[in-house]
Parts: C-alpha cells; sequence; structure tokens
C-alpha cells in the first residue's frame, strides 16, 4: 500500500493525454492531454487526471483510430513547438523554505504565486519561475500519453496551454498580457484553501497510484484583478478553483510542481 500524504473572464477546455481520462470519459467526459468537461460563464474546466472510485474499471489506452487521436497530435506537436523558457532559480524565493517539506503548504503557496500576476512585468518572468518550480513524475495516471522527451515542458503548457481560446489559462496568452499590462493591471489572491481531491484518495486508498512521491491537491481562492483605465481604478473578483499535481518525499527530498490538471474562474463582481 502506497504512503498516503494525509493532508486535509477565464474559460475553456482541455484534452488529456493521460490514461484515467478514459474513466472520465466513461463518466460523461470527453476525453485526449486534458478532457473536456462543462463550463458556465467565465468557467475554465479541465477534467482532473485524477483517478476516479476504485470500483470504476479502467479502460484501455486508446489506439492510433481513437476519435480523440486527431487532437491527441495537435496538442503534442504544441508541446513539441513551444518555447521552454530558462528555469529562473534566482525566483525561488517565492515560496517559503518551510512550506517545502509539506504538501498542503507547498500547494497553497505555489498557487498564490502563480496567481498573483503583475501584467507591467514582463510574463517571461512568470514562466521562468514555474519551469524552476517543475519536476516530473513517471506516474501512469497524470502522464499516461505524453512521451518521456516532452514531460519537461509538461507544467508550463499546462499553465500556458489555451484550448478554448484567449483567456482560458492560468496564465493570460502574450497578448492578454499586453493588453492587461496597458491597463496598469495586476492581481491578488486571499483566502487560499487547500484539499485532497476524494478521486485521488479513492485511488490511494485502492493502491493504483505507483509513484510513492505524488500527490493532488485542490487549492480555492479569490482573485481580484485591479485595473486602472482614464486614470479610474477597478477591481474584479474571481472565484478561483485549481487542482494539481505535486511530487515530493520520498520521491524528492522537497515538493515541486509537475501539472495543473482543473482550473475554474467564475467572476463573482466588480467595483
Amino acid at each position: 500500500m502506497r504512503r498516503r500524504h494525509a493532508h486535509g473572464s477565464r474559460q475553456g477546455r482541455r484534452i488529456v493525454l493521460v490514461a484515467v481520462t478514459l474513466v472520465l470519459a466513461a463518466l460523461g467526459s470527453a476525453m485526449g492531454l486534458w478532457a473536456v468537461s462543462g463550463r458556465t460563464d467565465s468557467t475554465r474546466a479541465r477534467s482532473v487526471s485524477t483517478p476516479t472510485a476504485s470500483s470504476t474499471p479502467v479502460p484501455e489506452t486508446p489506439g492510433p483510430d481513437s476519435a480523440q487521436d486527431s487532437a491527441v497530435r495537435q496538442q503534442l506537436e504544441q508541446m513539441r513547438a513551444m518555447p521552454v523558457p530558462s528555469p529562473e532559480r534566482a525566483l525561488r524565493d517565492r515560496i517559503p523554505a518551510e512550506a517545502r517539506s509539506h504538501p498542503d503548504l507547498y500547494a497553497a503557496q505555489f498557487v498564490t504565486a502563480l496567481l498573483t500576476q503583475d501584467f507591467r512585468r514582463p510574463r517571461s518572468q512568470l514562466l521562468s519561475w514555474v519551469a524552476a518550480e517543475a519536476v516530473t513524475t513517471n506516474e501512469p495516471l497524470v502522464v499516461g500519453l505524453v512521451p518521456v522527451e516532452l514531460r519537461d515542458r509538461l507544467a508550463v503548457f499546462s499553465v500556458t496551454e489555451e484550448s478554448d481560446g484567449p483567456g482560458s489559462s492560468p496564465i493570460p496568452s502574450p497578448a492578454d498580457w499586453i493588453r492587461l499590462g496597458a491597463l496598469d493591471a495586476y492581481t491578488t489572491v486571499a483566502d487560499v484553501r487547500v484539499s485532497e481531491p476524494l478521486a485521488w484518495s479513492n485511488a490511494v486508498d485502492a493502491g493504483r497510484i505507483t509513484d510513492p512521491g505524488i500527490t493532488a491537491r485542490q487549492v480555492t481562492a479569490t482573485v481580484t484583478l485591479h485595473t486602472t483605465d482614464s486614470s479610474r481604478p477597478s477591481t474584479t473578483r474571481y472565484s478561483v478553483s485549481l487542482t494539481a499535481d505535486f511530487e515530493g518525499p520520498p520521491t524528492r527530498p522537497s515538493w515541486g510542481f509537475v501539472n495543473v490538471v482543473r482550473y475554474t474562474s467564475l467572476k463573482e463582481g466588480a467595483s
């Protein structure tokens, strides 16, 4: 039995290149690098690359004749062609050293830093920080169809890939980043809460996870976008939920980021 870590307007879809999304497909989600999930208003939803209850059988991985094969190939090509930022180790102090020894603390700090964005600064700086925090895993239920040679790109790809057009990723596209920068925009993050997804804990209890260092966490928070237009400041609040995979002890000495697998952002109000 694997040791369990017992701790307690953006819209889009994601095609998942992981075997577990077949389970999600059987439950009504389309599958494929992150599976299609329902959305409402400004909701960005990526089906979690975490297993469902242990009573659900896992179908075989789709072959080349799968209906999703072309979509899978397209996203693999995008991942292969994407520019990979150089890890900026000097930025790692965004996460306190004490948080790196505990998955809940690390998840809270990572998501807070990821969603605290200053659009007046270069976008590349945030991408370099993500690259510095990125680690890899060989867990089949996480990486599934992602080939070994591309797994070091998965972390950055997961926070920037826009399956449903502008605004559909945790980090905005270069064009949106520039547009928001022209408005002196930045975000602040509050009310951060962390939990272990039930689907993940079920899979751990069933012994379906083979990597002893991998875990998943769901993080919820309130993100406030601050902008200034014609010298008039305004704010817009979003309720955000983000689920991600993390890798840490005993595989690694401290926790690191693998990929974002589900992200939703609902507009709450403006002032």
